[in-house]
């Protein structure tokens, strides 16, 4: 950046006064206007943004500009539509809603009509008249996958570029937005969800079918489901001791359906002001219902939806009329309510009828079974000499599942130490002593 105008301040061109310089590129600056509290963007004429703007479809927006033996075009915009580099949309203005999708999505593809070789994530795009201006030619192919997860949930680093991971990370955007978008930058393969063979939950068999009966399989078969007007659950509760692995169950099945979540533990958003629990419940699940088909997780439930007695305060009963309410109308919104609680003994039966939770599951610390499945789940990707894993399965039964998952990965640490490639027998043993030892 030069750090100063190409014209002096104060000087009076077409759409205002230069002022101090906002931004600037390879043949443009963005200027503040003296005048207002507006912006200016002026490009060089001879420059590639400032060819690319006369070959443009808007040409006739820009005013011309003639300035000590040069000619620029320039054009007046608010702050709130200041021109950056596509790859930079998100870092100064946020996720993008779907309004800025489907404009940047029409200037991206008028562009590499206009103009192929153009480097799409340093092209500028200027909101006010939905146009991408080239500002250089692509030295070398564009990752333009890597590209298109940068500007819709501002990382490349999103695991997978289906439409579920997408909107998992930027709700304000609907299939169809990411459709048309990646359309516009020519991506045409888009990984689908995973099928529901491929869910899996090592360790918790049980959980596993049921998720896969109730939720997995009728999200991957909608119509079938609708034609015979099958009811889907409105709420799952999972409850169990602490560590039990419900939190995980809850992560697992999320990264498999791969839609937006909402998450709300309620055991920490408890508002010593009255009504304000309840309003950040009904806020969070409007959310969910306009990102539908959507997730809203309720940890801790307990804190807010106790049983009712005589002492009960009326702002905790509002709060649990609040959550029936929430709940009773979540699958006809596209919202699936999961829930976990250590005490399902102190909820409000109400909470527990069908129609609210219709569906509530124990998970309970694992079996010597469900331990050496887990184990085998664990080490499936990890080199190890490993055949017989009763013994440790026998010692870590009735453990929290989060200690079997301490004991694989202080195994593997192990192995690495000792310069090993593949986590052996003693390794395994050496993390149970240690697990014990710090019990």
């Amino acid at each position: 950046m030069t750090a100063f105008p190409w014209f002096p301040i104060g000087h009076q061109i077409a759409c205002g006064t230069v002022g101090r310089l906002r931004a600037e590129g390879a043949g443009y600056q963005v200027l503040h206007d003296q005048s207002s509290e507006r912006l200016m963007l002026v490009i060089a004429s001879d420059s590639t943004a400032g060819k690319g703007a006369a070959a443009s479809t808007v040409a006739t927006k820009f005013e011309g500009v003639d300035f000590s033996g040069r000619s620029f075009l320039a054009i007046s915009m608010s702050k709130a539509e200041e021109p950056v580099p596509m790859l930079q949309w998100p870092k100064r203005f946020g996720l993008p809603t779907s309004p800025d999708i489907k404009a940047m999505g029409k200037a991206i593809s008028d562009l590499r009509q206009r103009d192929p070789q153009a480097e799409v994530g340093s092209a500028l795009f200027v909101t006010s008249i939905e146009v991408c201006l080239p500002v250089k030619d692509s030295d070398r192919p564009e990752d333009l996958k890597r590209l298109a997860a940068q500007i819709l949930v501002g990382s490349g680093q999103i695991p997978s570029l289906d439409i579920g991971s997408v909107r998992g990370l930027n709700p304000w955007v609907s299939a169809q937005d990411i459709e048309f978008f990646l359309e516009a930058l020519g991506i045409s393969e888009v990984l689908e969800p995973p099928a529901p063979e491929d869910f899996s939950l090592p360790g918790r068999p049980a959980l596993e079918a049921f998720f896969r009966e109730y939720v997995i399989e009728p999200s991957a078969d909608p119509a079938r489901y609708d034609a015979l007007r099958v009811q889907l659950p409105n709420g799952i509760l999972l409850y169990g001791p602490p560590g039990s692995g419900k939190t995980h169950a809850v992560d697992t099945l999320v990264a498999a359906l791969r839609r937006p979540v909402f998450r709300l533990d309620l055991g920490e958003i408890g508002s010593p002001f009255i009504h304000q629990t309840t309003v950040a419940m009904r806020k969070a699940f409007e959310q969910a219902k306009r990102s539908a088909p959507s997730l809203l997780i309720l940890e801790e439930i307990d804190a807010v939806a106790p049983a009712r007695g005589p002492m009960s305060h009326d702002h905790k009963v509002e709060e649990l009329t609040e959550i029936l309410r929430m709940i009773e109308s979540a699958a006809k919104n596209g919202v699936l309510v999961l829930g976990t609680t250590n005490r399902r003994e102190a909820l409000d039966p109400a909470v527990l009828r069908k129609g609210r939770f219709d569906q509530s599951v124990h998970v309970d610390y694992p079996t010597k079974e469900e331990v050496e499945l887990a184990l085998r789940g664990m080490l499936k990707d990890r080199p190890h000499d490993l055949p017989d894993l009763s013994k440790e399965s026998q010692f870590l039964a009735g453990h929290p599942m989060s200690d079997v998952a301490w004991v694989v990965n202080e195994a593997a640490r192990l192995a690495a130490r000792s310069k090993r490639d593949m986590i052996e027998n003693d390794d395994l043993e050496h993390a149970l002593a240690r697990l014990g030892s710090s019990s």
